[in-house]
Formats: structure tokens, sequence, C-alpha cells
């Protein structure tokens, strides 16, 4: 049995994505509406039974693509292990199990790219290290330059209240 001990951070990030989540939802609950619609339709009016099979199984295709679609939507979401933690001696990045610690001693800028939402680490002697912020990039690069600052000063400690 192995025992993890935890580190305290000064401060935590977490990429938004219900956004795109909420966007898969919608058009799951729309697929699941429209099969389970179309499955009862040939019980409200009398057509050929032969095209009520297909109007039936094409309603049955569009509730099963709609379950997959809403299911894989909330276990990407659940199953997502993405975060960037802020420490007293480094910044970890975390992307699915892959870690990377920069140590504020190494780094010499944090920066947004504006356009692809990545928040740049630019390294001292070292490749620079790209993390997804998503829309909020120019926030949490701005929140880890004033963290990257005070580290350089000794002032960047977990037990001082935040602000």
């Amino acid at each position: 049995m192995a025992f993890v001990v935890a580190t305290a951070g000064v401060d935590f990030f977490r990429v938004d994505r219900s956004g795109a989540t909420r966007r898969l939802l919608v058009v799951a609950g729309v697929l699941v509406a429209i099969g389970a619609t179309s499955i009862g339709a040939h019980l409200v009016r009398r057509i050929e039974p032969d095209v009520g099979h297909v109007v039936s199984l094409v309603g049955g295709l569009l509730v099963i693509a709609g379950l997959i679609l809403g299911f894989g939507a909330m276990a990407m979401l659940v199953f997502e292990n993405v975060y960037l933690l802020v420490r007293e001696d480094d910044v970890l990045c975390h992307e699915n199990g892959k870690e990377t610690a920069i140590a504020w001693a190494d780094l010499e800028t944090v920066s947004a790219d504006g356009t692809t939402g990545f928040v740049v680490f630019a390294r001292r002697g070292g490749e620079p290290v790209r993390w997804f912020a998503g829309k909020n990039a120019k926030d949490v690069a701005g929140r880890l330059e004033a963290a990257r600052r005070k580290a350089i000063h000794g002032l960047l400690r977990s037990d001082a209240p935040r602000a």
C-alpha cells in the first residue's frame, strides 16, 4: 500500500469545459426526443406496416445514438483530469497523469496565447511548456505571472490569506 503526501497549493486552476459538454448534452437530448417520438409515430397515425417498421427502427437508432452521445459526454467530463497547481516552490501542470513541475527559479515569463487559449511557460534552458486554459488564458497567465513575481521575492505562501 502506497501513501501519497499531499502538498499544499497556493492556487489551483482547472479548465472549464461545461459549455462544450452542455452543447453535446443538448444534441443528445434532441436525438433521444426525436427518436422516441418517431418510435411512437405509427401508433398515432395509420401508416403502412413496412414504413412503420422503418420509422421505428430509425427512431430506435436515434435513441441509442443520443444515449451514447449523452453518456459519453458526461464520462469525458468526469474522467478528464487536467489542472494547474501553484505551489510555493513550483507550478505543477497535470494532464491526465502526465505531470510537469516547473520551478519558479527556472521560469522566465508566463504569457497567454489569446488565439489558441494556451498559457505559455518560458523556461530557462528548456523548451517552453504550453498548457490549455481555454477562454480564461489571459486571466490565468496574469495570476501566474503575479505568483511568479511573489515567489521570486519569497512572498508566495500557502498559509497566506487569499484575496
